[in-house]
């Protein structure tokens, strides 16, 4: 099979799948190296809110639910997961595209939360949060000044 592979400097570059061509050894070294590292990946994340919460959804798919962890420090929600590589007994990979590596995402949101009361669920890769708001009632305090 022959490759075309765009040239930085216009036109194309084409490769075939012999392996005695040089250049098809480099792209798959190329090829087998980016599979094998682990990345930084970037959930996806929308986030809606009403009067009394805000709801936030965060794609990852691969992810068990075990290895999630939500965190929220102040107004900024962190969300961090790994997302492991599947292992097989026999034989041996053709192809490896899913990527593996660390979810991480954080978002601060537009007003404090109540930590306490966050509830959260992971269903077919999507973990869905509803992050209470803090009342608007605040305590008054009195302070001296001297």
């Amino acid at each position: 099979m022959v490759h075309k592979i765009n040239s930085p400097f216009g036109g194309y570059h084409f490769f075939s799948d012999d392996p005695n061509n040089p250049f098809s050894q480099i792209l798959d070294a190329k090829r087998s190296s980016q599979s094998e590292k682990s990345d930084e990946l970037t959930p996806l994340v929308d986030v809606y809110e009403n009067d009394v919460a805000y709801f936030a959804s965060i794609v990852m798919p691969g992810v068990a639910k075990s290895d999630i962890q939500v965190k929220i420090l102040n107004r900024t929600l962190t969300v961090n997961a790994e997302v492991k590589r599947g292992q097989h007994k026999d034989g041996q990979w053709v192809l490896r595209e899913n990527k593996v590596g660390t979810y991480i995402r954080s978002v601060e949101l537009p007003s404090p939360v109540d930590a306490n009361g966050i509830e959260a669920s992971y269903v077919n890769g999507v973990l869905n949060l509803t992050i209470p708001k803090m009342s608007g009632k605040h305590k008054s305090v009195s302070i001296s000044v001297e």
